[in-house]
């Protein structure tokens, strides 16, 4: 009862955004995932692959035609159209799908934020931008190359699976306990559920959340679009947006908040943190200076919302703290059972 107290009470204490962001991403889980699993019913199917999979016709294989790739896309023709509008829906309001609806990496997180967060593995100061785009380049050309299954290393099937055996569903079960059903599953658990934030694997391992990222990126180019915006002249440089950022998106560059827009997932989480109203998912601002001035009456200009972005190094975003052996001993059992489970795979 007094977990359900706790609960109840931190619920009610996250601000009004990240309430509804909880309830689109509990929804989408019933909705995309066992036992239920409503929207791929529709479509004849039980999960989010087959012709619902979006993470596949983009891969090249060695000798590839535009005729195979169309063969690929015909496929997965739901998942295709899906994803084309996952992207639209980007390019203009910013990463809704990542942010509010993936019923995978929403999943994690949720499972991530009960959990407590002594026994939590710190990524988010990691250099993103490498890794991210460096595993992106792998998946779509080297794995393929290599004869590696897309499938081999996917959360949109590990999921589900895990769903559906917490059901009680015998093909669930029968996933998990196999070598890549375990090796999947020490990936959700080191990148989501004792992730902090519960969103490691979304931002190193997921091509779409990459491909999302460029997207997001290119979009903020323009001033019309709504993305993470930054007001310099009242960002006090306080920090605590980045602290807080669940994607590790934020650092402060000569104390100015400053986003790395292929990171950041419009959570709203640093714009309910800050108590000087410096950052804002906005559009740009449209005019500098009032059109009409009452007489003796001071009228502002609007804030100067910029996407204010950095070029992505190897420093860290989020300053790694002291050592929590907690969490050094989670990362190092959680480590050896993958790649005592790996290395089997291989041997067998």
């Amino acid at each position: 009862m007094n977990i359900l107290r706790k609960w109840h009470k931190e619920w009610y204490e996250q601000p009004k955004v990240q309430r509804f962001r909880y309830i689109t991403i509990f929804i989408s889980c019933i909705l995309f995932l066992g036992p239920l699993a409503v929207l791929p019913k529709l479509t004849g199917n039980s999960d989010l692959c087959g012709r619902l999979c979006m993470r596949r016709f983009y891969l090249y294989f060695p000798g590839m035609s535009l005729e195979d790739f169309a063969t690929h896309a015909s496929a997965a023709m739901i998942g295709v159209i899906a994803f084309g509008l996952i992207l639209l829906t980007t390019l203009f309001f910013g990463r809704i799908w990542c942010g509010y609806l993936c019923p995978v990496g929403g999943f994690s997180e949720l499972v991530s934020r009960l959990l407590n967060d002594r026994w939590k593995i710190e990524y988010r100061w990691l250099p993103q931008f490498q890794i991210r785009y460096g595993y992106l380049g792998t998946y779509m050309i080297v794995l393929p190359a290599m004869g590696v299954s897309a499938c081999t290393l996917c959360n949109f099937v590990t999921v589900p699976r895990l769903v559906e055996a917490m059901s009680g569903g015998v093909g669930g079960l029968a996933f998990i306990f196999t070598a890549v059903g375990l090796v999947n599953l020490s990936l959700l658990l080191l990148l989501g559920f004792f992730a902090s934030k519960g969103r490691a694997y979304c931002q190193f391992m997921c091509p779409i959340g990459a491909i999302d990222g460029i997207v997001n990126s290119l979009g903020s180019r323009f001033r019309s679009t709504h993305r993470i915006r930054v007001a310099k002249e009242r960002c006090t440089g306080c920090n605590v947006c980045a602290r807080n950022c669940m994607c590790g998106a934020i650092k402060m560059v000569d104390k100015i908040a400053v986003v790395e827009q292929s990171s950041c997932m419009d959570c709203h989480e640093c714009v309910d943190v800050c108590d000087w109203n410096a950052i804002e998912w906005t559009t740009a601002s449209r005019n500098k200076t009032p059109k009409r001035i009452k007489k003796g009456v001071d009228i502002f200009p609007e804030p100067d919302w910029q996407v204010i972005t950095f070029t992505p190094r190897l420093e860290p975003v989020v300053q790694p703290k002291a050592i929590q052996w907690g969490r050094v001993v989670n990362g190092v059992i959680v480590i050896g059972f993958t790649a005592a489970v790996a290395i089997a795979a291989v041997i067998h």
